[in-house]
């Protein structure tokens, strides 16, 4: 393998015409440059200098290797570049898994933000429920998941992992604005099993396992007959008296079907909504967008129960900063 370093000899020899000059320039001893092109003359086999007067000339060979060596400085030097402005944010990528309420409800500002903050950031997207976010996670397929969880669900723990968290999502039951728990008596609190006969409609997989849990607490199994992620579709199932639901606060920041009534119940609980990394040192991009995250979760968190025509936007709960093993 030649040696880089004796390459830079050389073409600094062929920048100054001698042996000499070049040892100046490089703040060496004439017979140092000598010694040095011989030792890289014999390993490539072949002349690179033909000595004339007091200057030296390249040889075909040594025009060639002087080529390449001037290639692979130039690329070092880009690479240093990359290397110094990821280093002080000044470009890097974040390839992020999301799922899809958070997808529409706070991708777009953190986007925005960091955009404006460090433009030559890129961030790349794909769409996944937490399940699969996670397993792109694991297989480095993505730098960074924003993920959900229950308190009585299944543990997203994993040691290689550090979650980030950005929110709480309240849940929230919603029914036609026609059914008796949307206008409840004077001082009667609206219950669970007050809904045990409703046809329900739910949404995704980790979803319908906490609505399901809740259920059972409240003594009944509901009757599922809708099973969609599209959150509008739901939304507008229950406005046409089909069904009832339970939907995180979060959907209804970004869509409030007419019709529609919702009737506090705390039984349903909330969601964490997290952001998980590998652990160890974060790049400085992934870094920047977790911040931006957290700073979008604080904006579009909702009151736990909006009025019907007029939504009310609160701060989360946190330090949006608090980073802590999962475990």
């Amino acid at each position: 393998m030649l040696d880089l370093h004796r390459g830079r000899i050389l073409r600094e020899v062929a920048r100054r015409g001698s042996m000499t000059a070049a040892a100046k320039a490089l703040s060496y001893t004439q017979p140092a440059v000598s010694h040095h092109i011989a030792r890289l003359e014999a390993e490539v086999g072949t002349p690179l200098v033909i000595r004339h007067g007091r200057g030296v000339r390249l040889t075909e060979a040594g025009r060639i290797l002087v080529e390449h060596v001037e290639d692979v400085m130039t690329r070092m030097a880009d690479a240093e570049e990359q290397i110094a402005a990821i280093a002080g944010l000044r470009a890097g990528r974040v390839r992020a898994a999301v799922f899809p309420t958070a997808t529409a409800a706070l991708l777009p500002d953190a986007l925005a933000a960091l955009h404006r903050r460090v433009p030559g950031v890129t961030v790349t997207l794909m769409e996944a429920e937490p399940p699969q976010a996670l397993e792109a996670l694991r297989c480095g397929e993505v730098d960074l998941a924003v993920v959900f969880s229950y308190p009585q669900g299944p543990p997203d723990a994993d040691a290689r992992f550090r979650e980030v968290a950005l929110c709480e999502d309240p849940i929230l039951v919603a029914v036609p604005d026609t059914h008796p728990l949307a206008d409840p008596a004077a001082g009667e609190e609206p219950r669970l099993e007050q809904l045990a006969q409703e046809t329900w409609a739910t949404g995704c997989q980790r979803c319908r396992g906490h609505l399901l849990r809740a259920c059972e607490q409240a003594g009944f199994q509901p009757r599922i007959a809708f099973a969609t992620d599209d959150h509008i579709a739901v939304q507008r199932l229950v406005a046409r008296g089909l069904a009832v639901t339970a939907l995180p606060a979060m959907a209804f920041t970004l869509h409030r079907e007419p019709g529609l009534a919702l009737p506090p119940l705390p039984a349903l609980g909330r969601r964490q909504v997290t952001a998980m990394v590998p652990a160890g040192p974060r790049p400085p991009a992934v870094a920047a967008l977790l911040d931006e995250l957290a700073a979008a979760a604080r904006h579009h968190q909702p009151h736990p129960h909006p009025p019907p025509h007029k939504f009310r936007h609160f701060q989360t709960a946190g330090d949006d900063d608090q980073a802590h093993a999962a475990s």
